[in-house]
C-alpha cells in the first residue's frame, strides 16, 4: 500500500476579489493573503508536486486541509475541479481545515462540492469520522475544523466524533491504521489560538488505541512525533509553499506486511529551486500488528 500526503496547499487566488466586498473576518483574511500569503503560496510549485505525485503512483493520496483561503463560493467551486484533477492519479482521501471551513456558508458548500472526496454523503456534516479502506489498510479522517471568530484558527473534534472513532477502531481491528486531520493531535504544538480544543483527549485515544499512524496539517512545515513505541505523527510543509525554509513537500508512505509486523518505508520530498524532485529523508521501521 502506498500512501502520498500532502497538504495546506492554498491553491486559490484572491486577486479578482475585491476587499471592498468583503466585511469582518473576510476582509481580514483577504488582507493577510494579500501581504503574506499570495507571496508564500504558488499554484506553480503546487502544480510541480502534483507531478511529483503522480510518478509515484500512490494507491491513495490523503490530503489535510486548507485548500483555500477566506471560504468563498468561487474557491469552493475552483478547489473541487482541482480536486477532480487529481483524483485522476489515484483515489483521495480529504479532510477539511481551518480555512476551508472560514464561514458557516463555506461549510454547506465545501459538504457539496467535494463530498465525494471527503468520503461522506453530500450534505451530510455528520459525516465524520469517514473510513476509507484498501484491504488490510484503514484510512479514517477526522473534521478537525469549523467556522470560528476572526480571532481563532482552532479546531475541536468533539465528543461524538471520538466515540464514532473508538467504533470504527473496534471495525478496523488487525488492520494498519492512519488517521488524518487538519489540526496537531498533540498539545502544546502550536500557539494557543491555532490549537485544538481536545488535543489531549485526542492524544489519548491515539496513546491507548495504539493507533500505527497520524497524518495533519495547519503547521506549514515539516515535522514528525513519536508518541510511546508505535505511533508515528507527522505533518508536512505546504504543498504550495515558496519560500526558502519549510519550502513545500509530501510524504510517501510503503507499508506492507511482513508476518506479525507492519513493514513501513516513508520518504520526504521536496522541490528545489530548479524544479527537481529531492529527497530530504527516508525513515523505514516495524510495528507490531495491534489487534485493536
Amino acid at each position: 500500500m502506498r500512501i502520498a500526503h500532502l497538504t495546506d496547499p492554498h491553491l486559490t487566488s484572491l486577486s479578482a476579489i475585491s476587499p471592498l466586498k468583503l466585511t469582518g473576518k473576510r476582509r481580514l483574511g483577504y488582507l493577510s493573503w494579500w501581504y503574506k500569503r499570495r507571496q508564500e503560496h504558488r499554484a506553480k510549485i503546487l502544480t510541480e508536486i502534483q507531478f511529483a505525485i503522480a510518478a509515484e503512483v500512490p494507491d491513495v493520496i490523503v490530503i489535510t486541509g486548507d485548500l483555500i483561503h477566506i471560504g468563498l463560493t468561487e474557491e469552493i467551486a475552483a478547489a473541487a475541479r482541482w480536486l477532480e484533477e487529481l483524483n485522476t492519479i489515484s483515489p483521495l482521501v480529504l479532510v477539511p481545515g481551518n480555512h476551508d471551513c472560514y464561514a458557516t456558508d463555506s461549510v454547506a458548500q465545501m459538504h457539496q462540492q467535494w463530498s465525494t472526496f471527503l468520503n461522506i454523503e453530500p450534505n451530510d456534516r455528520s459525516g465524520f469520522p469517514s473510513l476509507f479502506q484498501n484491504g488490510r489498510f484503514a484510512i479514517i479522517g477526522l473534521s478537525s475544523a469549523l467556522p470560528m471568530p476572526f480571532w481563532s484558527a482552532g479546531g475541536l473534534i468533539g465528543e461524538t466524533q471520538l466515540s464514532n472513532l473508538e467504533r470504527i477502531l473496534d471495525e478496523t481491528k488487525n488492520t494498519f491504521r492512519c488517521i488524518a486531520l487538519h489540526h496537531p493531535p498533540i498539545p502544546g504544538q502550536v500557539q494557543q489560538r491555532k490549537a485544538l480544543a481536545d488535543a489531549d483527549s485526542l492524544n489519548k485515544l491515539i496513546r491507548r488505541r495504539g493507533i500505527e499512524l497520524v497524518l495533519h496539517g495547519h503547521v506549514h512545515r515539516n515535522q514528525e512525533l513519536l508518541i510511546g513505541e508505535r505511533t508515528r505523527i507527522m505533518a508536512s510543509a505546504s504543498a504550495s509553499k515558496a519560500t526558502e525554509t519549510d519550502r513545500a513537500s509530501f510524504r510517501l508512505f510503503d507499508v506492507a506486511e511482513d508476518g506479525d509486523t507492519w513493514h513501513v518505508d516513508t520518504a520526504l520530498k521536496s522541490i528545489n529551486d530548479s524544479g527537481h524532485v529531492v529527497a530530504l529523508s527516508r525513515q523505514v521501521w516495524r510495528v507490531t500488528q495491534n489487534d485493536g
